[in-house]
């Protein structure tokens, strides 16, 4: 991908000039540029709970040969659980970075998990969405349970329909002992993006409603203070900040 195409695949058409000042003191944006794929693995009162299914083997597709595949279930193998650990699995929207791992050799990759979907995004999956993400669809559906625009799925853990940049994608809130943790999926890709809320990637559904849900997103975030999960930012974790230039994504740090 060449710095042309990864700046209007992130950032749409949002002018170059503006995109490359915003970037720079974050590194700026090339072909060399890579994305991190990051997933939230939940454990509390005897339930696990992964938020992302992962790539699995459709990180190999013809879009996108060159990624890796199977780190999931690796990193998963690293932290001391297995596929078999896990007892829900939220897939935030259907793409292949997010509902690729949902299965594995012909059957359900998670073989003990309930798979959570929003039941607006599995109506965009079987009306519009063509190939292996209405198979996928097909394969899990004995263990599929489609929720509504707000639910929460296990104590502590509620999903949140936020349309845009699929109709059905959510966010998903965990909130354990005074704190609140909000997984954004793909609201946000970008640091830049807290702060110009406009810049709307490419490939979004619907790009007015996308901005709309990530502007409520980063108000709330900073309204509530709440502690960011982004897959897709390095840094992964971070909190909105404001100052007189309005809201910026500030690094979370644990010692």
């Amino acid at each position: 991908m060449t710095s042309g195409s990864a700046r209007r695949f992130i950032f749409g058409d949002a002018p170059e000039s503006e995109v490359d000042a915003c970037l720079r003191p974050y590194g700026g944006l090339d072909s060399s540029t890579q994305i991190p794929f990051n997933y939230l693995l939940v454990k509390g009162g005897g339930h696990v709970t992964l938020l992302g299914a992962g790539c699995g083997d459709q990180a190999e597709n013809s879009k996108h040969p060159d990624e890796p595949a199977g780190l999931l279930v690796r990193s998963l193998g690293e932290a001391g659980f297995s596929a078999r650990d896990v007892n829900t699995v939220i897939v935030s929207h259907c793409h292949w970075d997010h509902f690729g791992g949902a299965v594995a050799g012909g059957g359900v990759a998670f073989p003990k998990a309930e798979y959570v979907m929003s039941e607006r995004e599995a109506e965009h999956i079987r009306a519009n969405v063509k190939g292996w993400a209405q198979d996928y669809l097909r394969l899990i559906v004995d263990r599929l349970r489609l929720v509504p625009d707000v639910t929460e799925v296990t104590p502590g853990i509620t999903v949140r329909t936020t349309p845009g940049h699929t109709p059905g994608i959510t966010v998903t809130e965990l909130s354990s002992g005074g704190e609140t943790l909000l997984y954004t999926s793909d609201l946000i890709l970008h640091k830049a993006h807290i702060e110009h809320t406009g810049w709307i990637p490419s490939f979004e559904t619907d790009k007015v409603a996308s901005e709309a849900s990530r502007r409520r997103l980063i108000e709330d975030a900073y309204g509530r203070n709440l502690l960011l999960f982004v897959p897709h930012i390095p840094s992964v974790l971070g909190r909105v900040k404001r100052d007189n230039a309005g809201y910026r994504w500030v690094d979370e740090h644990f010692t």
